[in-house]
């Protein structure tokens, strides 16, 4: 697709020049109308393949999207919502669904940041209380003290 749009364009440009190598004298000022009017078919094609190209990569990515598992990141989540809010007909595809990390994703980063010592027993429980109260699906997570937190599905 990208050779065939290169073609098209080289080829809009020779017919373009073409008009300066001919015999007709123009004036200074239609030369540039006459130089578009020679290559009219052919920036009109390269138009059109542009389009389709642009076509053929939303299917792509669509497509994949669809079909891979894709990293749940609340940086990706939150890219793809800006996204979303610019090109509204992409929420038809529900990809920040896909790539928001779920109540799930977050408690095993949370435990995991626990085991390793990045954050005191105080705050995992007060971040796991914070995940409990944003998410409202039914989740049993056990404390450290022998408790369990209930998430509401």
């Amino acid at each position: 697709m990208t050779i065939l749009l290169v073609v098209v364009s080289l080829l809009a440009l020779w017919d373009a020049l073409s008009v300066l190598t001919g015999t007709v004298y123009y004036g200074e000022t239609f030369v540039l109308f006459a130089m578009l009017g020679a290559a009219a078919e052919w920036i009109v094609a390269g138009i059109a393949l542009g389009l389709l190209a642009i076509v053929f990569l939303i299917a792509t990515v669509v497509s994949v999207l669809r079909t891979k598992s894709v990293p749940r990141s609340s940086r990706l989540a939150t890219l793809v919502g800006r996204l979303e809010r610019e090109f509204p007909m992409l929420r038809r595809f529900d990809v920040k669904e896909k790539v928001e990390p779920t109540t799930e994703d977050r408690a095993e980063k949370l435990k995991q940041r626990y085991i390793d010592g990045d954050i005191s027993e105080r705050e995992f429980e007060r971040e796991m209380d914070r995940l409990l109260d944003d998410d409202t699906s039914t989740q049993r997570y056990s404390r450290s003290d022998g408790t369990s937190i209930e998430i509401d599905d």
